[in-house]
């Protein structure tokens, strides 16, 4: 189960006040980057009752309201931590074919056992990168 928040940043004489907590059985994930505008954090966990939990022990002033998966997305497509799976799945890619490999495989039959091969990791490496992005909720 995963809970999408936003909330709003407080800086105070003192301290900041911000979306805090998280455990083994509790995943929280900031996003961040020069696109976000919004301070949002997916929660992660297989008990709904302690992501319930953790939201309400956040301090009132920062104004935690929760966000559908769909809002919880368009904020965060093209905050640092979508954009470092992205990487990693381009950069999986590269560890097996270089870009001119790549434009030649493209080129050749659908059918082609190279081209086959090669659409085949890159499905491979995909699906390694959704996989990231199902843990943080995106």
């Amino acid at each position: 189960m995963v809970k999408y928040v936003e909330y709003t940043k407080v800086k105070t004489n003192d301290t900041v006040l911000e979306f805090r907590g998280g455990s083994e059985d509790v995943i929280v994930t900031n996003f961040t980057g020069a696109d976000m505008t919004k301070n949002i954090v997916s929660i992660a966990s297989e008990d709904e009752a302690k992501i319930d939990d953790l939201i309400a022990l956040q301090s009132d002033e920062i104004n935690c309201v929760e966000l559908s998966q769909d809002d919880f997305k368009e904020f965060v497509k093209n905050s640092d931590q979508i954009n470092n799976i992205r990487r990693q799945v381009k950069d999986k890619i590269a560890l097996k074919y270089d870009i001119a490999d790549e434009i030649a495989l493209i080129k050749l039959a659908e059918d082609d056992d190279k081209r086959v091969a090669y659409q085949n990791y890159v499905d491979e490496c995909v699906a390694f990168g959704a996989g990231l992005k199902a843990e943080v909720g995106y």
